[in-house]
């Protein structure tokens, strides 16, 4: 059953709860409502529509559903959210766009999901509602997402395969990750842990840690069977080994899972997940880094940098506690590398209610709801520029419980990037590999294993 969400009231999922944020949302809403009322769009051309918005079950859900009530106000339209677990929801999502069923007409995506879904036309191409004068208010101002946000999430499809750079635009940013290594800073220091920087210094550290206190699991990352476990702590620090997904051989596409560079890595961070990770590695996903990391059952996490953020808030246990460096990085690489990931509203092709959805996805990631979520704690990575310049946003994220969270993000963002290959059948291959890593933490042969994942994915291409 979905986790049916009614707009500003709770729902749990571990550590994500959504909160009434009084003054300050408020007086936000207000704001944009003002705003909106003011703009050269008929906000209530669709009123009495009623719409399903999908999304993981994650804080940035929670930034949206807190305002919707400002939405329905403005606009006459009901919205009716449908939140699921992160694993689920991937599967569901698929499901709901491969059927064309059209219940869901807003969805939760990220770029390589999404590439997958649009070659079937089961994404509806957003560019008419953009440069439709009675359907987008001049004032969204699309140029203020960040240019790499935009290009990223805009592509052609040729031949049954992705061309990215040029095209059409296939969803709108909501949101965006980059992955770094976040610490608790009393545990490191009680234990005299240095914040290590490669997979060999994480796995002394971890050694260390145990030894002190065998009760503190040193490091949590996940290792669900499923691609959501390879976009955050694999791949980033596959590609300062460099790893890559796939390659261009003698003009053809190959993947590159079996190349010396992958080997190598694969004994290292195989290495570190036996060494680090908690027993339950199998079965943890983010929502089990997090609670670690905010309890304090687990002493450092390689993850998106906002969970760090979220259970840095005043008033939760880890208030000020937890820290932020870069991502992992090979040990004879000067550099770190860090992936990124864009938490993006796309609208169901299939939806009945398309005039409606637009309508919400506009809103939902128009520059004002962006800034709320972002100073109420829950939006905290915005993909728009605006939000990064406005006063209220940086005070917040530099109140001292935060740490070193905006000069971290500066850093990693430096060198952040997508690190997967853009093709249709990221979600098989990836998934792929996330079993095969399962295999060799188990176990299982590297180079064997790598052979094996390498063979399938070839022959799915």
């Amino acid at each position: 059953m979905p986790r049916k969400l009614a707009a500003c009231r709770g729902h749990s999922a571990n550590f994500a709860k959504i909160t009434l944020i009084c003054s300050t949302l408020l007086a936000g809403s207000a704001m944009t409502f003002t705003q909106a009322k003011s703009d050269d769009i008929n906000w209530r051309q669709f009123e009495g529509v009623s719409i399903v918005w999908a999304y993981d079950i994650h804080p940035y859900a929670d930034a949206v559903a807190a305002q919707l009530p400002e939405f329905e106000r403005l606009t006459g339209i009901k919205v009716t959210p449908e939140l699921y677990p992160d694993d689920s929801y991937w599967n569901k999502l698929t499901i709901q766009l491969s059927t064309k069923s059209p219940s869901w007409d807003v969805v939760g995506t990220g770029i390589q999901p999404a590439w997958d879904l649009a070659p079937g036309q089961l994404l509806e191409p957003l560019d008419r509602y953009l440069n439709d004068p009675k359907l987008t208010a001049a004032g969204y101002d699309y140029n203020d997402f960040f240019p790499a946000l935009r290009d990223a999430l805009t592509w052609k499809v040729k031949e049954g395969q992705i061309e990215p750079g040029s095209g059409q635009v296939w969803a709108i940013p909501h949101g965006f990750e980059n992955i770094q290594l976040f610490y608790r800073k009393d545990i490191l220091h009680k234990y005299g842990v240095k914040v290590p920087t490669t997979p060999q210094e994480m796995s002394t550290a971890c050694e260390k840690l145990k030894a002190a206190e065998p009760a503190i699991t040193p490091l949590g990352v996940r290792g669900v069977r499923f691609w959501s476990s390879i976009h955050t702590a694999a791949i980033s620090i596959a590609r300062s080994y460099g790893v890559h997904d796939f390659v261009v051989k003698d003009g053809k596409l190959d993947t590159g899972l079996d190349s010396p560079e992958s080997i190598a890595f694969h004994k290292d961070y195989v290495d570190m997940i036996k060494k680090c990770a908690a027993p339950s590695f199998a079965n943890d996903n983010w929502y089990q880094v997090v609670d670690g990391i905010n309890s304090g059952r687990t002493a450092m996490a390689i993850d998106s940098n906002m969970f760090g953020f979220w259970n840095d808030v005043a008033g939760k246990p880890a208030s000020g506690k937890i820290a932020f460096a870069p991502p992992l990085h090979a040990p004879n690489s000067k550099n770190f590398e860090s992936n990124i990931w864009i938490w993006s509203l796309a609208m169901n092709a299939a939806s009945q209610k398309k005039g409606a959805a637009w309508l919400f996805i506009q809103w939902a990631t128009s520059k004002q709801v962006e800034l709320n979520g972002a100073v109420a704690g829950k939006l905290v990575n915005s993909p728009r520029a605006s939000t990064w310049s406005d006063k209220a946003w940086l005070e917040y994220a530099a109140k001292p419980e935060f740490n070193n969270f905006v000069d971290t993000f500066k850093t990693v963002q430096d060198r952040a990037q997508l690190a997967f290959t853009a093709r249709v059948g990221f979600a098989e291959a990836m998934n792929g590999w996330a079993v095969a890593m399962q295999k060799m933490v188990n176990g299982a042969d590297v180079k064997a294993t790598l052979a094996d994942l390498a063979s399938e994915i070839r022959s799915s291409m």
